[in-house]
């Protein structure tokens, strides 16, 4: 009798036990990812000595991100700009860093927010150049690079498209959106790519002609843009596919209420993304809830996580 009581406290333990290694995690997310990136802008020059920026590049590391992309706005005018020290002498951002050119650049090197592709010497500060897998344009400020890791290949697509002037056919200029579908239309697609595209001025899909809006619904995943410096993910009323691309503004690092940045895991089988938004304020990088985290089938719809099913779906 007493063994069978201690024989049934161990079953209880054990489950108990299974049942808690069964929970989803930030850190377990991390080790089932086949990989993973972050989307972070607005920074406006801040580096480690802002608590943000300090919270975003320990979490980047933390979670072992291959790469990092960039929404622009990562330098302010008449300022230390600390973070192009970091681009400059990092390793991680060195390296793995994709910046986007946007009004902040413009006016940071140039004469001011609409001065069209003047920030373009920040890709000097990461060798955008010089990197085997990417592709500047002859216009020095937009860009293709293609990270592959584990077979899976990211698209990515910097489009140059500042606030200023207000007139989007001036500041998203006709050559731009040649080249931007150009590039899209380049990519023979299958089912182990992942295509994003990084413009900076909100709203800029709706920008597009219908047939070119449905076009890069239908073949990209992540698209993505900043400026407002609010986080948000975007239902459009039209979208051209059920399965088409999701649709982000990325909020903004240290200059926001809401201040943070997304981070992407990629899994396989079915390929998707398990796309979050982390909040600097916050102690440490966690699981987010609703509104905050999304999964992104790869061909297929996008969804919000319910980090329970998500968990009874792995396990099977």
């Amino acid at each position: 009798m007493f063994l069978s009581k201690i024989k049934i406290t161990i079953f209880i333990m054990f489950i108990a036990i299974s049942s808690l290694s069964a929970q989803m995690s930030i850190k377990k997310l991390d080790s089932l990812a086949t990989f993973s990136f972050s989307i972070m802008s607005d920074n406006k020059g801040y580096a480690l000595e802002n608590e943000s920026m300090y919270k975003c590049d320990k979490w980047i590391r933390e979670a072992g991100d291959r790469f990092i992309l960039g929404l622009g706005d990562h330098v302010k005018d008449n300022r230390a700009n600390p973070f192009l020290y970091l681009l400059k002498n990092d390793s991680l951002w060195h390296n793995h860093f994709y910046p986007n050119i946007a009004d902040g650049e413009n006016e940071f090197w140039g004469e001011d927010q609409g001065t069209w592709g003047a920030g373009a010497p920040i890709l000097d500060y990461v060798n955008i150049s010089e990197r085997k897998n990417t592709s500047i344009r002859n216009n020095k400020c937009e860009y293709y690079a293609i990270e592959e890791h584990d077979g899976i290949k990211v698209h990515i697509i910097q489009i140059h498209y500042s606030d200023t002037p207000t007139d989007p056919d001036i500041a998203f200029n006709k050559s731009s959106r040649k080249y931007l579908f150009d590039i899209l239309e380049s990519i023979n697609k299958t089912d182990k790519d992942i295509i994003v595209v990084l413009v900076h001025t909100n709203g800029w899909i709706d920008v597009l002609n219908k047939k070119r809006k449905e076009k890069i619904l239908a073949k990209a995943d992540l698209l993505l843009d900043a400026n407002t410096h609010a986080y948000k993910k975007y239902d459009l009323e039209n979208k051209a596919s059920e399965n088409g691309a999701v649709i982000f503004n990325t909020g903004a690092v240290g200059n926001s209420g809401n201040s943070g940045f997304m981070q992407v895991h990629v899994l396989k089988n079915p390929l998707r993304m398990i796309i979050q938004y982390q909040e600097t304020k916050n102690d440490s990088r966690q699981l987010q809830g609703k509104g905050f985290a999304y999964e992104k089938i790869i061909g297929g719809n996008t969804k919000i996580i319910d980090w329970d099913n998500f968990s009874k779906y792995l396990k099977k």
